[in-house]
């Protein structure tokens, strides 16, 4: 439930405005209920308010166990009426938030290991960032940007609309989770090695089995089968270009190089509501029946532009 409440704070806000200065007390309160609220230990990290009125983190190190760590080279946040998570525990109605240069840290006490991870990681790519806001008119959280930047040329970014979202106070909130759906989704990724690095290892734990052949074979048998699957997917849901596309993507795995874009959209927004009878269906559905079960209104929209590696 604690991280379930983070990620709807993350969620709740657009870039705030030259009047959204943060004051110092408003960094420190800010952070000090977000410890308090998902019990986040961090070492070595003062909070200021900079010149430009955001909230900063420098040198961070957020303890994920005893073990490991995560280090954060800068972690900055602004946000609107952020009184409302410091005194009532409410998400702020808006919220900009930037993560550069992350890493991981080895705390084993072992001082060789960990003195060795630690050059490994030395030099951190990653970051991520999120600005979103809540519409309390249309009762609406628009993600207006959201991105990770895992390395060079491997930068995932998105936009989306949630509806049915009523943030006035903890009473709306609960009554929103029934009614709150997916409204629009846009996802832009670049691919030049992380769907290997990050990616891969959890996937093919799960659907490749050992006893069952060459990995690699199982691989392509499954491609096949996605691709007819694919196939199968009506017009009304998703174009025959989109199709061809998402075919071409799926042949690139597992070494995808270029450019994917999905966009999605659903009207009425696609929530509790619309997934419950999904429960319904057997283990291995058809696609005609995913479709006619829960699919209309859904358009899918798929583009893929290879990239050719250089030797």
């Amino acid at each position: 439930m604690k991280h379930a409440f983070l990620a709807a704070i993350l969620m709740l806000s657009s870039p705030a405005t030259a009047q959204d200065r943060m004051t110092l007390a408003q960094c420190t309160g800010s952070w000090a209920a977000l410890e308090a609220m998902i019990g986040v230990r961090v070492s070595g990290a003062d909070i200021v308010a900079d010149d430009a009125g955001w909230c900063l983190i420098l040198n961070a190190t957020f303890d994920i166990d005893d073990r490991t760590g995560m280090r954060l080279a800068s972690l900055s946040w602004r946000a609107s009426d952020i009184e409302r998570f410091i005194d009532d525990g409410l998400p702020p109605r808006m919220i900009e938030v930037v993560g550069k240069g992350i890493g991981m840290v080895a705390q084993t006490g072992d001082p060789v290991f960990d003195y060795l991870f630690g050059l490994q990681t030395s030099q951190p790519w990653a970051g991520f960032g999120l600005t979103a806001r809540w519409d309390g008119v249309q009762n609406a959280v628009l993600v207006d940007s959201a991105y990770i930047d895992l390395s060079a040329e491997n930068r995932i970014e998105a936009t989306a609309r949630i509806d049915g979202v009523n943030l006035t106070d903890r009473t709306t909130m609960q009554m929103s989770v029934g009614a709150m759906g997916l409204r629009d989704l846009s996802i832009n990724s670049e691919f030049s090695g992380w769907f290997e690095t990050y990616f891969a290892m959890s996937l093919g734990t799960m659907l490749l089995d050992g006893t069952a052949g060459a990995p690699d074979a199982q691989v392509e048998a499954m491609q096949v089968q996605v691709i007819e699957n694919i196939a199968q997917v009506p017009d009304s849901i998703m174009p025959k270009t989109a199709r061809d596309a998402l075919s071409a993507f799926v042949t690139s795995l597992p070494h995808p190089r270029g450019e994917a874009q999905l966009q999605f959209s659903a009207d009425p927004s696609f929530g509790a509501t619309r997934l419950a009878p999904f429960a319904m269906l057997p283990d291995r559905p058809s696609v005609q029946q995913i479709v006619e079960l829960g699919l209309n209104g859904v358009l899918l929209l798929f583009t893929w532009t290879p990239k050719a590696e250089t030797p």
